[in-house]
């Protein structure tokens, strides 16, 4: 359930809300056959539930809350245009490309060793193109490679420890439209988080700690959001919120109390973007 947890945590804090800051719409053609590009660079916070595995048997509570601030990077160009449906109805079929990187500053004091780097790619398909009396409607998908990360040390004391690889995939449907000279945005997500595990348990005859288990671990979760941005000419400054559904448990629960792995997760972010 730690690992569980811990993959949950880095998976949403590298992958947020929204994709491409700012904005439910593909970015388009500058001119016929001439694409736009998108640079991209934004912080955020997440908080998820976490266990604390520093408990003993005679105090099993072992929940906690950890905080993850994150910074992200990312380059996209809007490589088709799409098609017009109608005098005002476009883009439907457009597409963007992005790549993007990120880094993760997740807290030593729940156990983990190392910051995190990572990295992805993934494109946004358009359904329709924001217009004048139109929302601009898209959806998303995007890889992200998160690396190879401990949880705790026994070595260093602690009753037991793992080693996990992360891989996030993710999956966004999105809308948005300006009123008031403000863009409003809102989404709903879908995230995959996979990986090989191995645990390591103390030793309770006083030896070295021995290898416990390996295996693949593999969860998903939806996730809502809402969003705002105000552009001036090129440059776009955007704010979100969400929240992240918790996950089934991997083991069977006594029901005792400790720690949920269905407790949900919240996260926010601003970007800064700009469009030429």
């Amino acid at each position: 359930m730690a690992v569980q947890a811990a993959q949950g945590a880095l998976g949403l804090a590298a992958s947020g809300g929204i994709d491409l800051p700012g904005s439910a719409s593909t970015l388009g053609w500058r001119t016929k056959g001439s694409p736009r590009f998108a640079l991209s660079l934004w912080g955020s916070m997440t908080r998820s539930p976490f266990p604390a595995m520093t408990v003993t048997a005679g105090n099993p509570g072992g929940e906690a809350t950890t905080t993850l601030p994150s910074f992200h990077a990312s380059a996209t160009a809007g490589l088709f245009d799409g098609f017009s449906l109608g005098p005002t109805v476009g883009g439907f079929g457009s597409l963007d490309l992005s790549v993007s990187g990120q880094y993760i500053w997740p807290p030593e004091d729940h156990g983990f060793a190392d910051h995190s780097f990572g990295w992805g790619g993934g494109a946004r398909v358009g359904i329709l193109r924001e217009s004048f009396t139109l929302p601009g409607i898209s959806v998303s998908g995007f890889r992200r490679f998160l690396g190879s990360h401990d949880l705790w040390d026994v070595d260093a004391g602690d009753p037991s420890a793992a080693t996990f690889d992360l891989e996030a995939t993710s999956l966004r449907g999105l809308i948005g439209k300006d009123l008031w000279g403000i863009g409003f945005f809102g989404g709903i997500g879908w995230d995959q988080y996979e990986g090989d595990v191995a645990i390591f348990v103390t030793d309770p005859s006083g030896g070295e700690a021995d290898e416990n288990g390996e295996g693949s671990l593999e969860s998903h979760r939806r996730l809502y959001f809402v969003g705002a941005s105000r552009t001036f000419l090129t440059l776009q400054i955007s704010a979100e919120l969400g929240w992240a559904e918790g996950f089934d448990s991997p083991i069977p629960l006594s029901g005792d109390g400790g720690f949920d792995p269905t407790g949900d997760s919240h996260f926010g972010s601003v970007a800064l973007r700009l469009t030429f």
